[in-house]
């Protein structure tokens, strides 16, 4: 009886080991091995202090006209295809699975003026703690210019997205704070 407790305790524990590492195994396979694509970030208010130091992201691509209306607070599968500018837009959405590196799974939040409004999987960049104060006010500076040349890159690979890196004028979001030090 001993042993079957004993047998039965190790599998649970390499159950609960197992469930993780697979995640973490997918999302650095995605970020080795993921289709690039650039979304345009949209102005947003980065400052949260409860939740920890990231920068809050939004994007201009969430918004899709849609003649077919999804029903709200549900998953959706939204097909990318990238635009003349080299950015990625949403093409289309379905309610039903689709495969693919140019596919994410993305919550349908509902209707706004005849677009369909989603959200990204993808919309927090975590950033150390000590960036966080400079990259958030470089972020809301760089919005509130009416520049709006923020972007970040996302690899898609087999329906998952993982977020790889914040641009603001076309520099890597460190690169950026080195040559920008504020004072």
């Amino acid at each position: 009886m001993k042993n079957v407790r004993l047998s039965i305790f190790v599998v649970v524990a390499l159950a609960q080991l197992a469930v993780p590492a697979y995640a973490v195994w997918m999302r650095t396979q995605t970020l080795s091995h993921g289709r690039v694509w650039k979304f345009r970030t949209a102005p947003v208010d980065p400052v949260d202090l409860v939740r920890g130091r990231y920068i809050a992201l939004r994007f201009a691509s969430e918004e899709v006209p849609q003649a077919e209306r999804l029903k709200p607070g549900r998953w959706a599968y939204a097909v990318l295809k990238e635009a003349t500018d080299g950015f990625a837009i949403v093409d289309h959405v379905s309610a039903d699975p689709i495969a693919g590196d140019n596919v994410i799974k993305v919550e349908n939040v509902g209707w706004w003026e005849s677009k369909q409004r989603l959200r990204f999987p993808f919309n927090n960049f975590w950033v150390s703690e000590d960036l966080a104060p400079a990259a958030e006010t470089a972020y809301a500076a760089n919005s509130r210019q009416q520049k709006q040349n923020a972007y970040v890159t996302v690899r898609v690979r087999n329906g998952d997205a993982a977020l790889e890196e914040l641009y603001i004028d076309s520099q890597p979001l460190k690169e950026y704070l080195r040559q920008h030090a504020l004072p």
